[in-house]
């Protein structure tokens, strides 16, 4: 579903052709984000038939015409139904929460807040699990060392959320 988010995500600052959309997507966020073709031109395909989007062709001398998408009103609003569905499972996924905050500047406050706090709770599940997990693993070394960093990670991940938060709740 990030992928959606980040494809209509980048139609929202203007009309775009398909490999603007991935360049402008990998340069913002990194390779960890990439959509490769094989995603981004049948969810294009997708966002047309659904009325999401509409597309101009572009005619261009000795090469293949150019598609330009653009973001329709219901483009926009499915935009912001993918980003307000988040449930529990797309919380616990990095990737998921990620695209969402990346995004948060299209977002009003109690929506960025809502977010952040779906994720806290993830993380804080996360911690028990990996203390338990720690308790039985300890006699593991190497278990034990990814547990260990998992959980760190965690931590500050926990950290960052909260930071996150604070600086939204200074901003209303």
């Amino acid at each position: 579903m990030y992928a959606d988010i980040l494809i209509l995500g980048q139609l929202l600052t203007g009309p775009k052709h398909g490999y603007e959309i991935k360049k402008n997507v990998q340069e913002a966020l990194g390779e960890s984000f990439e959509i490769n073709n094989n995603l981004l031109y049948p969810a294009l395909r997708r966002f047309l038939e659904m009325g999401a989007m509409s597309k101009e062709v572009e005619k261009t001398d000795g090469k293949p015409d150019r598609h330009v998408y653009l973001l329709t009103d219901a483009g926009e609003e499915i935009f912001t139904e993918l980003i307000r569905d988040f449930p529990k499972k797309a919380a616990a996924n990095p990737m998921e929460f990620l695209v969402r905050v990346a995004v948060f500047d299209r977002l009003e406050p109690e929506l960025r807040l809502e977010i952040l706090r779906k994720r806290l709770a993830v993380l804080e599940e996360e911690k028990e699990r990996y203390q338990r997990y720690d308790d039985v693993h300890s006699q593991n070394q190497f278990a034990a060392e990814v547990i260990r960093f998992r959980k760190t990670q965690a931590e500050q991940e926990r950290a960052w959320v909260e930071h996150l938060m604070q600086q939204i709740q200074s901003e209303q």
